[in-house]
């Protein structure tokens, strides 16, 4: 297995940092109060701005398809496999431990205290896949994410990503037109990501046409975008069902276009002058603040807080959180990382010796 370095781009760390921050805000400051998560804790004064702050995730899928594409850029199945599950793997399981042990000592009210059987299930992560809730919300869309690279993984495995990938994204943005405007499968939304397709094949195409511009590619990149602009319309519904609350038709056509330019002006853009090393590391904690924040900042704000402490607690947990975070980061992922490339590594290795010796006693 050949080692291929993917070109680290700062600006998208930075962007990645700043995504989850929003979404962080999103829970706490307009979330938490309306589903009563946080024990009637809330922010009132932030929820009219907070409540848009779930374009972080938009961002997020933005940037995974462009980064996906970049990383699988050059790389076998295998390797692309290897780097997913090394990536994300470890600091989930540790994530989601982490949160099952907070959550049995400081429950979060409306929800149901973590069972072993539930925690265990987090182990491939789909915990759904087998019966199990996830131990946070938060986990929808990393689902969302391993989907989405099994695709890729299947595609670099038959031979058509770099040769048929705009014919497979033309395919896949005209099933999720049709799937969310008329059809309303959910099985064809969970295995294709219908609702939020057009911005990871925005990422995906932006990537490809950076290196090769061509009228066919500025032409798909055209079409994802507007299927990804038109879709917050169409995940409306389910936001008014969940908070009772509907936004503005102006906000709506905004963030979808907002989401788009943030994530291509910082891929496509000079790096800011930022070090390197503090770009990385803001950009390294994304993934574990993620995972933490959401149930763990309920039963922080449930157990701990009042009305009148409410902003010296947040403080604290929030950065209480990037500290965690950081810990996770550079003592526990670097490590697994290596370890699960190097086993992968020889097991490639021993495969290929029998195989050889299979050759050869032929």
């Amino acid at each position: 297995m050949t080692s291929v370095k993917t070109p680290r781009i700062l600006n998208l760390d930075l962007l990645r940092f700043i995504s989850a921050l929003m979404v962080l805000l999103f829970h706490y400051g307009f979330r938490m109060q309306i589903s009563g998560e946080g024990g009637g804790i809330g922010f009132p004064e932030l929820a009219p701005l907070a409540m848009w702050f779930d374009i972080g995730l938009l961002i997020f899928f933005a940037i995974s398809g462009y980064v996906i594409a970049m990383s699988a850029e050059g790389r076998s199945a295998y390797e692309f496999a290897v780097g997913r599950v090394a990536r994300l793997w470890p600091t989930f399981l540790v994530c989601a431990t982490i949160t099952a042990i907070v959550l049995t000592i400081w429950p979060v009210p409306a929800l149901q205290p973590p069972t072993l059987e539930q925690w265990m299930a987090h182990a491939v992560i789909l915990s759904r896949a087998l019966g199990q809730p996830f131990l946070d919300g938060a986990y929808w869309t990393i689902a969302y994410e391993i989907i989405f690279y099994g695709w890729v993984f299947l595609l670099i495995a038959i031979g058509l990503f770099d040769r048929g990938w705009r014919i497979l994204v033309l395919s896949w943005l005209a099933v999720s037109v049709c799937n969310e405007i008329a059809l309303g499968s959910g099985v064809l939304q969970k295995l294709l990501i219908t609702e939020y397709s057009g911005y990871f094949a925005f990422g995906l195409v932006l990537y490809k046409t950076q290196q090769h511009r061509s009228a066919a590619n500025l032409g798909v990149l055209g079409l994802a975008a507007i299927w990804a602009i038109v879709t917050p319309f169409l995940t409306e519904p389910d936001f008014v069902e969940t908070y009772g609350l509907s936004r503005h038709v102006i906000g709506l056509a905004l963030i979808g276009p907002a989401a788009l330019a943030a994530m291509a002006i910082a891929a496509l853009s000079p790096s800011l002058r930022i070090s390197r090393g503090w770009a990385m590391g803001l950009g390294g904690l994304t993934y574990p603040l993620y995972l933490l924040h959401q149930n763990i900042g309920y039963a922080v704000f449930a157990h701990f807080g009042t009305d009148d402490n409410r902003w010296i607690v947040g403080i604290a947990l929030v950065a209480s959180l990037l500290l965690l975070s950081w810990l996770i980061a550079k003592g526990i992922e670097p490590t697994a990382r290596r370890a699960i490339v190097q086993f992968a590594q020889r097991l490639e290795d021993g495969l290929s010796r029998l195989k050889q010796r299979a050759v050869q006693a032929d």
